[in-house]
């Protein structure tokens, strides 16, 4: 399998949240700007690190694509389970965003740009 090598920068974050989140291209990067706050230069972070207000984020991240959610179990010293929930940066999927063609770069349906007669039936003389 490729190794993935996609490197989060802030732009590629705010292209991928604004595209993902379909919000406006400034609150895209504030939002990419505290997610990033949180990652550093790590892809994984755990969940105890983070804000209240900004798990609501994460939940919408999640639920786009972008963030993935792990856990683990550990065995106290006491005997009891105690379980660590972790965040995951989606690299793929953050790529996959922002490789993704804008719809409004896409190409025009060849028959949109066909003149209007091309679509009248007339009969040969």
């Amino acid at each position: 399998m490729e190794e993935l090598t996609t490197l989060v920068t802030l732009d590629r974050l705010t292209r991928a949240v604004g595209r993902r989140l379909a919000v406006e291209p400034a609150e895209a990067k504030s939002l990419a700007y505290r997610i990033l706050n949180y990652f550093g230069y790590s892809d994984t972070i755990i969940d105890n690190l983070v804000d209240q207000e900004d798990r609501k984020l994460f939940y919408q991240l999640h639920d786009a694509g972008l963030l993935r959610s792990t856990w683990e179990t550990t065995l106290l010293l006491s005997g009891k389970s105690w379980r660590i929930f972790y965040w995951q940066l989606n690299l793929e999927d953050i790529r996959k965003a922002t490789d993704e063609v804008p719809e409004e770069a896409a190409e025009e349906p060849v028959y949109d740009s066909l003149p209007a007669d091309a679509w009248s039936h007339a009969t040969a003389t």
